[in-house]
């Protein structure tokens, strides 16, 4: 019978690979060393300067605006009274699409007063008398961006209607 502690001197004992751990701990620090001098020594990247023309053009563009469109009065015989109702009317448009507006709007100013005069003669009594006009606003606005159009992102040119005066005056007395 063979001898059993021949045999567990004969295979040699697993212990940890010191030498292995070693050398991989002192690359991993020269390479620690090595970024870290690399990132001290680097001036980094430029700092960021916003080109604020650009922004501002952009911004600018943006930028609501108002324009008169008519201001007149508009006659309205629904209630079997004749009514005048003075008014104003404005637009909202961008500030890039004002001058393209403002050119439609000449072009056109005898029809766009008669489209306006028109939903007014066909309005109810109880549309005129609305706190916020917001059933004129909306027919003005839809009468409006059929005949100005839309832009190039195809949204109207016209954004909001405002109707600063609509003051009601019994004209048959």
């Amino acid at each position: 019978m063979p001898d059993d502690n021949a045999t567990e001197s004969a295979e040699p004992k697993k212990g940890l690979p010191i030498k292995t751990i070693v050398a991989v701990v002192a690359v991993l620090l020269i390479e620690a060393i090595a970024i870290s001098a690399v990132f001290m020594l680097a001036q980094g990247p430029e700092a960021v300067v916003a080109d604020e023309a650009a922004v501002d053009a952009a911004a600018e563009g943006e930028r609501p605006v108002e324009h008169m469109v008519v201001a007149d009065k508009f006659q309205n015989t629904r209630t079997g009274r004749a009514y005048l109702y003075d008014t104003e009317v404005y637009i909202v448009v961008k500030n890039k699409h004002l001058g393209d507006v403002v050119d439609r709007i000449d072009a056109m100013r005898a029809r766009v007063s008669t489209d306006i005069a028109e939903i007014f003669r066909k309005a109810e009594p109880s549309h005129l008398l609305e706190p916020e006009l917001a059933t004129l606003r909306r027919q003005i606005g839809a009468a409006l961006t059929e005949r100005l159009g839309y832009d190039a992102d195809d949204e109207p040119l016209v954004m909001e209607v405002v109707i600063p005066r609509c003051k009601q005056y019994r004209a048959d007395l």
